[in-house]
Formats: C-alpha cells, structure tokens, sequence
C-alpha cells in the first residue's frame, strides 16, 4: 500500500530541513529529507527512496524505492534494466536483479518489498498531469510480464521498488545510484550509515 499524500505532503514539509545525504556539487540531485533524494534533468526526473536501506544495512539485498518520469513532451524516456546499478562505497558495480534472480529470492524478498513500499517515493506521479505507467522490472510469480525495457512519455511515471543483490552485505558508507539513459549517465550518491 503506497501512501502518496503522506509523502507528497511531508516532502514539501522538509525540503531543506533535514541533513542531506548527497554531497555537495552533485547537479541536479538534492536531498528532500534524510533519505528521500530527487533528481532532476534534461530526459528524466528520478525520485529515490533510500529509507528502507538505511534501515538493513548488512542484509543479502540492497532495497530501494524509485520513481521515473520522462520530461520531455516530445520524446520517450526510455529506460534500460541494463543500465541501472548500484555503485558500493568499496567501488563495486551492482547490477539491478534480473526477473528470474527477483523470482529465486522472491520468498526473502516479498515481506522486505511490503515494507520498503512504505518509504517508496511517489512524489513525482502525484502531479495532476502524470498518469502511472502498467510496466516495471519486476513482477511477482504468476502476476504477468515484466520487460527490461521501459519507454514511456512525460506524462507518465513509472515507478516501484528496485533490487539489488549484494555478496556479502549492504555496507555502510557512500553508494551511488546509476542509470544509464540514450544520452546520459545521471549519478545519484546517498548515504547508508
């Protein structure tokens, strides 16, 4: 269950009131809150919830909530599953689970997912303009298809939670956040300590 008004309403309440967990001179990237992260560019807007994270430092599977929006009215944004991965605070590249690896580890997986949905960012389809998209990465055993590539228009956000396995544990310290588009590489750092 997604709580989108809480969320719409505590991020206007805290912009700019809380530490951020993004370094300084990151473009387009500012902290709304202490683990809510937004970014803003040319093809795509990326909200990034990093609560649940911060949360289960040391567990199998890093967890975080993502919502993508295209920006321009006259192109699709497209996103690849193959350009999203997570950077460790050791340098390791962490790609974004594949559907069958979410399908194996879907039994440890289904309550986490439950609870990160709570700190899942929605701001970005909160928007009267936006409609939410009927495609994501993951799909739960027997609830439909999923696809590796999403493309969708400005006036659509897809969002949900994204997963990411990690040998030998979530660590503290600095990760990034990578999605490589068409025409760009954005970089979203945070912080789980």
């Amino acid at each position: 269950m997604r709580f989108k008004s809480l969320l719409v309403v505590l991020c206007v309440g805290v912009v700019g009131a809380c530490s951020s967990a993004v370094s300084d001179g990151d473009p387009g990237v500012r902290a709304v809150g202490e683990h809510f992260l937004l970014y803003g560019g040319p093809e795509i807007e990326i909200a990034l919830g990093v609560g649940y994270a911060a949360g289960h430092v040391g567990e199998e599977f890093l967890l975080l909530g993502a919502s993508f929006a295209g920006v321009n009215s006259g192109k699709l944004t497209v996103v690849d599953r193959a350009g999203i991965s997570v950077q460790t605070p050791d340098r390791q590249t962490i790609p974004l689970l594949s559907q069958a690896g979410y399908l194996e580890a879907y039994g440890k997986l289904n309550a986490a997912a439950r609870r990160a949905e709570v700190t899942a960012p929605t701001a970005l389809d909160s928007r009267p303009t936006r409609r939410p998209c009927g495609d994501w990465f993951f799909r739960v055993p027997t609830k439909g298809l999923t696809r590796d590539v999403l493309s969708f228009p400005s006036v659509e956000v897809c969002d949900g939670i994204l997963y990411f396995h990690v040998p030998g544990g979530v660590q503290s310290g600095r990760w990034i956040f990578e999605a490589r588009l068409e025409d760009s590489v954005i970089e979203i750092p945070f912080v789980l300590e």
